[in-house]
């Protein structure tokens, strides 16, 4: 059980990194889509259509990374307060002398 913590925790840090990437990047595209006087005015090589493109694919993965990141935080999370319940359940059985 430690081994899949460790595991988690590996996946979540790489999985933080992505999802700022992905943020970022979907930041950028959402702000364009929101003002398009700024990409018509500003930044004229920049097509309206393939923005919003990107913005609808990169909302699929971000989606994805999010819940993988929600799964593998949650287990971080529950999975000391589940050991150490178990292990004071364990402790408690062992300090309880056997009566017959």
């Amino acid at each position: 059980m430690i081994n899949l913590f460790l595991f988690s925790k590996k996946i979540h840090r790489y999985l933080v990194i992505i999802i700022i990437s992905l943020g970022l990047l979907m930041t950028t595209t959402g702000i364009l889509l929101k003002f398009p006087k700024i990409a018509s005015d500003y930044l004229t090589f920049i097509n309206i259509g393939f923005v919003r493109y990107l913005h609808n694919q990169l909302s699929t993965y971000f989606g994805i990374v999010l819940f993988l990141m929600i799964l593998t935080g949650a287990w971080m999370y529950f999975y000391p307060i589940w050991k150490q319940k178990k292990n004071k359940e364990k402790a408690n059985n062992q300090d309880t002398p056997d009566t017959i």
